[in-house]
């Protein structure tokens, strides 16, 4: 199927897609793909982004509720549903917008249990990593994770003008934000960061901090995807099954257990917008804390 973003007849699409970012883009884009390819293998094929477009509000949602019955019986998780679904959603909500549709879904997501595993690996774990890995560049990378919970996104986009050694602090640009904010980080993470530094083969300000190492990418910035690969192998090497995302939540859970739970200090570290989200990760490590006591109870 040729690529919805390039088809002269999806203006509509290329415009809402132009107003994400580069992530967001690529999910949405993957959504409304799959959206397509799903009406267009249809008994009677039609167009899923014109149907829900240009049809009527019944017609619309009808489509939605069997494309959302179809995503169901492909055994995808609840969270891959939603994420196709929004896609159509956020196009929708563009339509509107830009005047081609007034039609709303009014279909809802499937239930999802949000943030399952919040634990992550464990320090310990996490410090094997590190122990285990000879690169100067994917040591600096894991102790910006584990130091300072950091997502991939936000390592990825770092240039070393956003890094102040003189002041001991970063700069980044939080997930869902538009503005970067400065955050301090300790001295292992500065010097780590300050030894890979020495190694990179062009530390000019306007350069990316991480960039690939091998042959085919050498000196290009580092993707997430890469960061999630090579997260992955440093894990692979100790002995331990490891993600970026894993090691936030140890980042989180560590420093929940480091400040006795408290809350908003935890909030600002981790720099979620809602505080009920930290407060998950508090639960889970208080019901850990409770298992343990019931195995080493006496009386």
């Amino acid at each position: 199927m040729q690529s919805l973003a390039k088809t002269s007849s999806n203006s509509l699409v290329n415009d809402w897609l132009q107003s994400h970012d580069a992530n967001t883009r690529r999910s949405y884009l993957k959504g409304i793909e799959v959206f397509e390819r799903w009406s267009q293998s249809e008994p009677e094929p039609f167009s899923g982004v014109q149907a829900v477009v240009r049809g009527s509000q019944g017609e619309a949602n009808l489509v939605i509720v069997r494309y959302k019955s179809w995503l169901s019986s492909t055994g995808l998780a609840a969270a891959t549903i939603n994420s196709r679904l929004t896609s159509i959603k956020s196009l929708l909500k563009a339509a509107r917008m830009f005047g081609w549709s007034s039609n709303t879904i009014e279909i809802p997501n499937v239930p999802s249990k949000a943030y399952r595993d919040t634990r992550g690996p464990g320090l310990q774990a996490v410090k094997r990593m590190y122990e285990a890995s000879s690169s100067l560049r994917d040591k600096a990378l894991l102790v910006l994770m584990a130091n300072n919970g950091l997502r991939r996104g936000e390592i990825a986009k770092m240039d070393w003008r956003h890094v102040d050694f003189g002041s001991q602090s970063i700069e980044i640009t939080g997930k869902g934000r538009k503005q970067s904010e400065r955050i301090s980080i300790t001295e292992k993470t500065m010097h780590a960061l300050s030894k890979w530094k020495g190694q990179h083969p062009n530390p000019e300000l306007n350069q990316p901090v991480f960039i690939a190492q091998d042959p085919k990418s050498y000196g290009k910035r580092l993707t997430g995807r890469s960061i999630c690969r090579i997260i992955k192998s440093m894990g692979a090497k100790a002995n331990v099954r490891a993600t970026p995302h894993g090691i936030r939540h140890t980042a989180i859970t560590a420093a929940l257990d480091a400040t006795d739970g408290d809350i908003r200090t935890v909030q600002r570290f981790s720099r979620h917008v809602k505080s009920d989200t930290v407060s998950l990760y508090d639960d889970r490590r208080k019901n850990d804390a409770l298992s343990v006591s019931k195995l080493i109870s006496i009386g």
